[in-house]
């Protein structure tokens, strides 16, 4: 067959390329390795049907490209009747090109909406399941209050906080990049349409193709969220008996999951905050023990246990950076007169 010719909407319709597309198998995968081998040239149209077809989570069933093929022929012999000028035969197949992008759409809208109707959330489950099925390797773990950087065989890096744990798939950037995380991490990534670039959790997936992005997940926590720094990533849900749409973010956006919740809340968010993170850097202006609570959590996840009337009065300005804990709290509490008492990651003020 000759490839050379092929455009967006052939690879579309080709169920090998979809099943390359989300490395479904084996066979498929060497395939379109051993096409893009022979046809150079064709590099550019597979890279940008493969992440159009990631995009859009394209997984048409039979009735959805049937029912597309006859819209087709339908559209097609409404064309030929309507345009064909008298005395003239035009073939067919110019026909067929002409109106297979606008055909072919359809059987994508057709098909990405059908499956977001009866489960919008598929491919993030399967993405757990298969990752609690397949060997993944401890790549890097905190304690709590520890910072680790850690370098990915692709090139690509991963901050993780505290209390967090990184497994890599054993096969990891031979066809895909798939990691599993449990924590808090922010991950830096390198570029490659070929082989996405898949967080996983206990509740959501996270999917990139060359973006900077933090992950929020742990154990046991009734929220989970992503922050997007630089690129656009897909955001699933990965808890099998959820029924939740999928979201794309772009820059300054948050995705979070709340527990008990069916759709992801979107946000924005201050890059400071975010840089702040990385850098591990607390900055407080006049704040209130609300406020000092959320960025306390989110550098250290940790949680500041309610108190009754008298951490109304709380108030503290002042910057740290790379402190410790215990550093931090004793600061704000020598100038609010309260000490502490910490018990696993909560922290109980007394007055």
């Amino acid at each position: 067959m000759d490839y050379s010719s092929y455009q967006t909407e052939d690879f579309l319709t080709d169920d090998s390329f979809v099943a390359y597309c989300y490395a479904e198998n084996a066979e498929a995968i060497a395939k379109w390795e051993n096409i893009l081998a022979q046809n150079p040239d064709i590099g550019k149209k597979m890279d940008d049907a493969r992440e159009l077809c990631l995009l859009l989570s394209i997984k048409v069933g039979a009735a959805e490209k049937a029912a597309g093929l006859e819209r087709l022929k339908s559209a097609l012999e409404e064309t030929v009747e309507a345009e064909q000028p008298e005395g003239r035969i035009i073939g067919l197949r110019n026909y067929f090109m002409r109106w297979m992008a606008v055909a072919a759409a359809l059987l994508i809208m057709a098909g990405a909406f059908g499956v977001y109707q009866l489960n919008t959330n598929a491919t993030g489950a399967a993405l757990y399941s298969a990752a609690n099925d397949h060997n993944y390797t401890l790549i890097g773990q905190t304690g709590a209050g520890e910072r680790k950087f850690i370098r990915l065989p692709d090139g690509s890096t991963a901050l993780l906080n505290g209390a967090t744990s990184l497994k890599i798939a054993t096969d990891y950037n031979a066809h895909n990049r798939h990691l599993l995380l449990s924590g808090e991490a922010f991950f830096s990534v390198t570029k490659n349409k070929h082989k996405p670039f898949v967080v996983i959790t206990g509740k959501t997936a996270t999917t990139a193709l060359g973006t900077s992005f933090k992950v929020e997940s742990y154990s046991g926590a009734g929220v989970a969220s992503v922050m997007l720094s630089t690129g656009k990533v897909k955001v699933e849900c990965t808890q099998p008996d959820l029924e939740v749409a999928d979201v794309t973010l772009i820059p300054g956006q948050k995705a979070t999951l709340f527990k008990g919740d069916k759709v992801f809340t979107q946000t924005n968010f201050n890059a400071n905050d975010l840089q702040n993170w990385i850098n591990r850097k607390l900055v407080f202006k006049s704040a209130n023990l609300v406020e000092i609570a959320m960025k306390m959590k989110a550098m250290y996840g940790i949680v500041i246990a309610p108190v009754d009337k008298a951490g109304d009065s709380i108030s503290f300005t002042g910057e740290f950076s790379g402190k410790s804990i215990a550093e931090v709290l004793d600061a704000i509490g020598f100038t609010n007169h309260f000490t502490y008492k910490q018990d696993g990651n909560v922290i109980k003020l007394i007055f």
